[in-house]
């Protein structure tokens, strides 16, 4: 019985973030790289920006260890394999020795990477292999390494060299070798002369189903925003370990269970909340700042800057996907400061009410983002006083009511790549006939009305509270035993007396004798009559 209960608690978990690799960034210096600078420039960019939310977001690591190569004659170790969490400093160092060692190479002319790779594929394996030897990594998280090749040489090259060298590889750490060939460098006709060469060796080796399996060939283009969507795909959870979400559907034939469908999760953008500045991204009156001001006694007093969102363009309602909406919708209205002149009250009642009703009748939404406030004086830490911060984007929908809906939209910064899986017409008649006799079981809803969908949230939240009054309440009953037991020569009947100091009609049973009433009264002449003490003084 037991086992079946543990089995079905499995069953219905996940690990968090699935297995995490360790990534080995090589960069081929092989040319045209060198001569292209601004390529160089957004490449080194776009690597020092994930690397940036990799150190800062909160929750478990997304990139555990990382490590970087430059391929020129030889393989140049830049960063060994470090920790990424809270270690930026580290990481910016090592992508500014990227950029001087690619202008290095452009301004000496030295020799590219040219045939080095192998060397760098074996020298971040036996990196990896001795850093697992000497570290032990929490609960086996980072046992996999995954190597990413960013070359401008053709990828088949790369390839027919490193399936060649196959022998050499520990593939039983190896999770996956990425190569990424960076197109429209103007590639001359050296790498086609390469690519004759290496024909004769690479048709010995391309059957060789093992490295088939790990070896993933990208064409990337060099327009910066797919460089950086491609680095930050590694911050999304790509395992497939366990799928995310189970919808249940009610049973599509009468004795059935139900209809289960089963899905993975996949992120469309960070959320704000695990990153530094998250109070630029949402608007809130009061409970914003509550993280960092938890409790009430530190919470007053505090000033709260006035927000300023600066609109910078109108579009149409419909413009705006959901998946980039996120946060807590707050409603805008004309304020009714009393500090405020009245005729400016009026004045900036009517100038919001015509807003909305000129955007009714455009059916049209305005974008904006937040400005920086400023500093505040009062503050006792003068670093925050000139601290840098983002600039959240908002949008601002008009209701028939004549108020303003604010949201929070997703800035630049916050995206994640996404690549929706290819439309198929994977279905079948009785698939089709299934989920019809499933969806016709449920109810069709005109309109969605929250008041008829309770989540049981007051509940919840009475019998949590039940349960820690329980759970304190029993342990001042075992904090309390062994005392009274210790103290029970002494004084054995303290807390009886106690109380019948104050309550003269109690029977016999209770008190010993009316001496020793009389002398508690004694000992506590100025004490409130009329109410009981307390078993405890301390719950006064």
């Amino acid at each position: 019985m037991n086992q079946a209960k543990l089995s079905d608690r499995q069953t219905n978990c996940r690990t968090l973030l699935g297995k995490q690799p360790a990534r080995t960034f090589l960069l081929d210096a092989s040319p045209p790289l060198p001569d292209h600078q601004q390529v160089v420039t957004d490449l080194c960019n776009s690597l020092e920006n994930v690397l940036s939310v990799a150190c800062n977001i909160a929750g478990p690591s997304r990139m555990p260890l990382f490590s970087m190569l430059v391929l020129t004659s030889y393989p140049e170790m830049l960063l060994p394999l470090s920790y990424v969490k809270n270690n930026f400093v580290r990481l910016q160092h090592a992508c500014a020795d990227l950029r001087e060692a690619i202008n290095d190479i452009r301004c000496h002319v030295l020799p590219g990477g040219g045939d080095c790779v192998v060397q760098g594929l074996q020298e971040a394996c036996a990196q990896f292999r001795r850093q697992t030897n000497n570290t032990t990594q929490q609960g086996g998280l980072c046992n996999q390494l995954e190597v990413i090749v960013v070359s401008c040489r053709k990828a088949d090259v790369i390839q027919r060299q490193i399936e060649a060298a196959v022998s050499t590889l520990a593939l039983d750490s190896l999770k996956r070798i990425q190569i990424v060939s960076l197109t429209n460098l103007g590639s001359d006709s050296m790498n086609d002369d390469q690519s004759e060469d290496s024909t004769s060796q690479g048709s010995a080796t391309s059957n060789n189903s093992g490295m088939s399996s790990i070896v993933d060939v990208i064409h990337l283009d060099i327009d910066p925003l797919c460089l950086q969507n491609f680095f930050s795909s590694w911050l999304i959870d790509s395992s497939t370990d366990s799928e995310h979400l189970h919808i249940v559907l009610p049973p599509a034939f009468t004795g059935n269970t139900d209809l289960v469908i089963k899905c993975d999760l996949h992120e469309k953008m960070l959320n704000p909340a695990q990153l530094p500045f998250h109070g630029q991204f949402t608007l809130h009156p009061d409970s914003v700042m509550m993280k960092t001001f938890p409790t009430t006694s530190k919470a007053l007093g505090l000033s709260l800057p006035i927000f300023r969102i600066q609109v910078n363009g109108l579009m149409n309602a419909s413009a705006i996907c959901d998946s980039v909406v996120f946060g807590m919708p707050m409603i805008a209205q004309p304020t009714a400061c009393w500090k405020i002149d009245w005729d400016d009250l009026e004045r900036n009642q009517q100038t919001f009410q015509s807003l909305v009703h000129v955007l009714l009748e455009k059916e049209m939404v305005m974008m904006g983002q937040l400005e920086n406030a400023l500093p505040n004086i009062s503050t006792k830490r003068s670093h925050e006083q000139n601290e840098d911060k983002p600039q959240g984007c908002f949008v601002f929908l008009p209701a028939k009511n004549g108020t303003l809906l604010v949201k929070s939209v997703a800035a630049k910064e916050l995206l994640l790549p996404f690549q929706p899986p290819a439309a198929v017409d994977n279905w079948s008649d009785d698939t089709i006939q299934t989920l019809q006799s499933s969806l016709e079981k449920l109810e069709v809803i005109d309109v969605f009305n929250p008041l008829l969908w309770p989540s049981r949230l007051y509940e919840c939240l009475k019998s949590k509270q039940k349960k820690a009054e329980t759970r304190q309440s029993k342990k001042r009953q075992d904090d309390t035993t062994p005392q009274s037991a210790s103290t029970s020569g002494s004084v054995p009947n303290l807390q009886r007396n106690r109380t019948s100091v104050f309550n003269p009609h109690v029977s016999s049973a209770r008190n010993s004798s009316t001496a020793v009433m009389q002398s508690n009264t004694d000992r506590f002449p100025n004490t409130f009559r009329g109410k009981p003490l307390l078993p405890f003084p301390t719950d006064l």
